[in-house]
């Protein structure tokens, strides 16, 4: 007397197919969050004066699925704002074969002189990035 499965390969095929979008959410997910924790860090620790309030609106994120965006971040001046945007587009455009593609920007054009200053625009929140993205991997995954 041996086994029988009671499912189809059909059935095991659509499972699959079933977790594969599942983890694929997820990752969506979880790229969503570490932009918005990545921003908020960047923007609370400002280590500028924002006269005009411009670069400050340029700190923000884009992440993108499959080429199109599927979620943006930016608050207060439009021409910070305009100036992260297009940035992250021009970024993103030669990245087209991603599948999930995350943008952390500071996009005005004076950003990089502020930070050869001395002041942190954006630069230090490289660090929590990284450390951000080990943590969110590692709970993930499950690994203590």
């Amino acid at each position: 007397m041996g086994l029988k499965a009671n499912f189809s390969n059909s059935d095991l095929s659509n499972y699959h197919k079933k977790i594969e979008q599942d983890i694929y959410n997820k990752a969506i997910q979880t790229y969503q969050y570490l932009g918005e924790s990545i921003v908020a860090y960047a923007k609370g620790d400002v280590g500028f004066m924002d006269q005009t309030g411009n670069l400050r609106s340029s700190i923000g994120y884009v992440l993108f699925v499959n080429g199109q965006v599927y979620k943006e971040s930016y608050e207060g001046k439009q021409e910070g704002i305009r100036a992260g945007k297009d940035l992250a587009k021009d970024l993103a455009s030669s990245l087209r074969r991603a599948p999930i593609v995350l943008v952390i920007t500071a996009g005005m054009n004076y950003a990089y002189q502020v930070e050869t200053r001395g002041k942190n625009v954006i630069s230090g929140s490289e660090n929590y990035a990284k450390q951000q993205a080990d943590s969110i991997v590692k709970q993930l995954l499950n690994i203590k």
